[in-house]
């Protein structure tokens, strides 16, 4: 594949690259929509542009979303302002949140440690059935709702929210992408391979 996308933009293509616009591609919100009967198949469509600026281009969004999900770095300023998970009560027991409600859930089951800033949109954001949150919060029942909790949480509300944005864009980037994408010839595959059209 690397030998394909090379011929085709005419330069070295590195394979972080490649993995990197991959993963800005199908991070696309429309993703599954668009190539529901491809993701039937053994292997996902991955529509790679025809222009080497645009591969870089999603490359480098690639690369924001990697180091969103890996904590390579923080979600960014726009995420982390104190009008997100804005803890409006003191906690007075361990942690066992509730479910979210109207923007807001509460961090002890005798419901102190209200937490405010929540959208649906985050409450809901799920990557394959997994909802993030509230798993990471399931996952911390019992705990201490200490600062070090706190911050962790907003901290991944932050990175929900900045994901939330990043996959908006790739799906701009893939619409723009899609009504030239190359062909399973240019990318050096056989007719006889497993791989959709366009792989």
């Amino acid at each position: 594949m690397l030998g394909g996308l090379a011929a085709s933009y005419g330069t070295t293509v590195r394979a972080e690259d490649a993995f990197d616009a991959i993963l800005a591609l199908l991070s696309a919100t429309s993703y599954t929509l668009r190539f529901a009967e491809d993701l039937e198949d053994v292997l996902p469509h991955v529509p790679f542009p025809s222009d080497h600026a645009t591969f870089l281009a999603a490359a480098e969004l690639g690369r924001e979303i990697r180091a969103v999900e890996t904590f390579a770095r923080p979600p960014g300023p726009n995420f982390l302002t104190h009008a997100v998970a804005r803890v409006e009560t003191e906690a007075a027991e361990t942690l066992h949140a509730s479910e979210w409600t109207d923007g807001e859930l509460f961090l002890c089951a005798n419901g102190t440690g209200r937490v405010s800033g929540i959208s649906a949109a985050i409450w809901s954001f799920s990557v394959s059935g997994y909802h993030l949150l509230r798993r990471w919060l399931a996952a911390r029942q019992g705990l201490a709702v200490d600062h070090a909790l706190i911050s962790a949480m907003r901290d991944v509300v932050g990175r929900i929210a900045a994901l939330i944005d990043l996959f908006a864009r790739a799906d701009t980037l893939l619409i723009q992408i899609l009504p030239a994408t190359l062909t399973r010839d240019a990318l050096g595959f056989a007719a006889t391979d497993t791989v959709s059209d366009d792989e």
